[in-house]
């Protein structure tokens, strides 16, 4: 008899909770679903915005977008100004949009068609195959894995990054293995060039400095070459969203020197490097985005860099040569009459130059800092004949 009370209490208390957590759920109907990291599994959702600029989300710029969008009743268009990146998920992909880029989703029919911009892709969920449309509704594409596509009025640039990519384009239908870029329109490409794999390796890759003196804004950036490259395509940005290049240069060799003093205005800057092929204006694959924080500086925003300092400390005539012996800063690209000179770690500089006739010689000294500024001087000797 005693059982009762306790199976009817335990009941009433499990009734209780159930209600509790009915009504204090969340409200999963002004979105699409998540998996366990946050990410909408289908449907379209604003994920990201640069900090400068503005999101609009209709063609008149009435109507600002933020990472909360993520209900869409009917036909809308989203664009940026020209500062502003963004990123969204759309059926397990997470798009970025580089400035200016412009996109329209249809929530009715889940079509996304990507009208004008630059955009990189990377499938987070799901299954391959995700199909979105380019300028128009006709021109079919079944995405990658992984990618970069650049839009615009006269052409339509692709760099597949990896797995195959299907699409129909103007009526003419195409196919892209991993690391191919295609370009249709203008001077584009008839077939699919190869491309290049991203370095292997960055430093920094994720490192924090601070800054007290000038010549602590000088960094080194560094990455294991490409077997087969040449030059280097290097980059660097203001947030992970590639948004607005704060520095763009074409490199030989596996390393660069980077004044980031106009830049220590932001906290962080992202960057990364690529194979180049310079006669065909061509990236490949880009490596993995390093960070730099700046974690502190007593460094006065708006400081302006200074040229490098370059002194001759002595100029020996012997005959018809001339031993020369200097100091500059040891970052410096130095020049003597035209000829590259290498400097030690502290600066110091040794180079001879030797002459053909007598009389006076005028010799230019040219050193060019990492972030351009140029010191140029000009010494005299004359040479006697022996």
């Amino acid at each position: 008899m005693k059982k009762v009370p306790v199976i009817f209490i335990a009941c009433s208390f499990l009734i209780a909770v159930m209600a509790f957590f009915w009504l204090n759920k969340p409200d999963f109907s002004l979105s699409a679903p998540h998996d366990d990291s946050g990410f909408p599994i289908e449907g379209f959702q604003i994920t990201g915005i640069s900090e400068k600029g503005n999101l609009y989300l209709n063609e008149d710029e009435s109507r600002l977008a933020n990472v909360k969008t993520s209900v869409f009743s009917q036909e809308t268009r989203l664009k940026s100004d020209e500062q502003t990146a963004w990123e969204f998920f759309f059926d397990g992909i997470l798009f970025t949009v580089l400035p200016r880029g412009g996109v329209q989703y249809t929530p009715q029919t889940r079509e996304l068609i990507l009208e004008r911009g630059e955009f990189y892709w990377e499938r987070k969920l799901g299954r391959p195959g995700t199909e979105i449309f380019l300028f128009k509704a006709g021109n079919s594409f079944r995405l990658s894995a992984s990618g970069r596509m650049r839009l615009e009025n006269t052409f339509l640039e692709i760099w597949n990054y990896s797995g195959q990519m299907d699409f129909d384009y103007n009526g003419k239908s195409y196919r892209l293995q991993s690391r191919q870029y295609l370009k249709i329109g203008g001077r584009g490409n008839v077939l699919p060039v190869s491309l290049f794999p991203p370095p292997p390796s960055v430093s920094p890759e994720n490192e924090t400095i601070s800054l007290a003196h000038i010549n602590d804004t000088i960094i080194q950036f560094k990455w294991k070459n490409v077997r087969g490259a040449g030059r280097y395509l290097f980059k660097i940005y203001p947030s992970p969203l590639r948004d607005n290049v704060l520095a763009r240069k074409v490199v030989t060799g596996n390393s660069i020197m980077v004044d980031i003093l106009p830049f220590i205005e932001f906290n962080k800057l992202y960057w990364e490097v690529a194979a180049f092929d310079e006669s065909r204006d061509i990236e490949s694959l880009p490596s993995r985005i390093g960070v730099l924080k700046i974690a502190s500086s007593l460094l006065k925003k708006g400081m302006k860099a200074q040229p490098p300092k370059l002194e001759v400390g002595s100029l020996s005539v012997s005959g018809n040569m001339v031993l020369i012996k200097g100091d500059t800063d040891p970052n410096v690209q130095l020049a003597i009459e035209g000829i590259e000179i290498k400097v030690d770690n502290d600066g110091k500089f040794i180079h001879t130059i030797s002459y053909s006739s007598i009389g006076i010689k005028d010799i230019v000294f040219r050193a060019v800092s990492p972030s351009g500024l140029t010191t140029v001087i000009k010494k005299q000797v004359t040479i006697f004949e022996e």
